[in-house]
């Protein structure tokens, strides 16, 4: 009889019966610092883990779907430009556990040190990217089509360790159908410009259901390229910079959907400026302010 349930045996691996509609067409590998070891032998099996992202992605097969599963309480440290390099097209890095025990990726030791995203089709969940050097350029950059990030941290290690921009996509059209979803950004550091920047000419890119808790002198979402069929909808986001009139800024001659944002920002008196994207279908984002404006407003106002 045809069930739903797949077994299989991978050489160095443990023999696993599994939901076929969720299996893997590629290699598995586990990812543990605290049990984990980098060589021979290693990887295959969760209780004979890798030691890093890094030398997981070495092992991998481009476009094979392979899948690279980040244990609970995993730490791992960036400490120069590319020092995580996803390069290896079509694979997922997907952490497992919550709360204290998300996987966490650091960034230290110079305002260089990024996560870079140098092949198509990748997919990253469940990471906590975490900030731990003052005015990091862009943590994570993309180069690369087809990037999705979902269920991921954006936070600060420490009062003055912040991200400048946090995700950051090409100055061209190599970054095409980014999709942001699901995370959570939260560095209040008044340096900082961007949660999601887009200074390319990017299409198809999504920024969804996200929560930005943020300082941004520009704007939590900006994509000062002219970017095409963007969807930017139902995102929360809190702008605390002083000198930022906007959540949400794209070009003038972007062109998509904006939808369902609610926006709070600090500069007073611009409740009605809090959403700009002039070519974009607009509907229903609200805009609230620190000055007289208590409820959120339609950003543009209803004609």
């Amino acid at each position: 009889m045809d069930t739903k349930l797949f077994s299989r045996k991978q050489p160095g691996g443990f023999y696993t019966v599994t939901d076929r509609s969720q299996f893997p067409s590629g290699s598995v590998f586990w990812v543990n610092s605290g049990t984990g070891t980098n060589g021979a032998g290693y990887g295959r099996n969760p209780d004979a883990p890798l030691a890093t992202i890094d030398y997981a992605v070495g092992l991998c097969t481009a476009s094979k779907g392979d899948i690279i599963y980040v244990m609970p309480g995993h730490a791992e440290t960036v400490s120069a430009a590319g020092g995580l390099d996803l390069d290896v097209a079509g694979i997922s890095v997907i952490g497992l556990g919550s709360g204290t025990l998300q996987p966490t990726v650091t960034l230290d030791t110079a305002d260089t040190a990024d996560v870079d995203i140098d092949a198509a089709n990748i997919t990253v969940e469940n990471i906590n990217f975490r900030a731990n050097f003052a005015d990091i350029v862009a943590a994570i950059d993309v180069n690369a089509t087809d990037f999705t990030i979902r269920k991921c941290r954006f936070t600060a290690a420490a009062a003055n360790m912040n991200a400048l921009i946090w995700i950051l996509g090409a100055s061209s059209t190599t970054s095409n159908r980014i999709t942001v979803e699901d995370c959570l950004f939260i560095d209040r550091d008044a340096a900082n410009t961007h949660c999601v920047s887009l200074p390319g000419t990017s299409d198809g890119c999504i920024i969804r259901r996200n929560v930005m808790l943020c300082d941004c002198g520009t704007a939590a979402i900006g994509a000062a390229g002219v970017v095409t069929n963007i969807v930017v909808a139902d995102n929360y986001i809190s702008n605390a910079a002083s000198d930022a009139d906007s959540g949400i800024n794209l070009a003038a001659t972007a062109t998509g959907i904006v939808v369902n944002n609610l926006v709070g920002i600090a500069l007073a008196g611009n409740a009605t400026t809090g959403v700009t994207a002039q070519a974009c279908t607009l509907i229903e984002n609200y805009v609230v302010d620190t000055g007289a404006d208590r409820q959120g407003v339609l950003d543009p106002a209803a004609t």
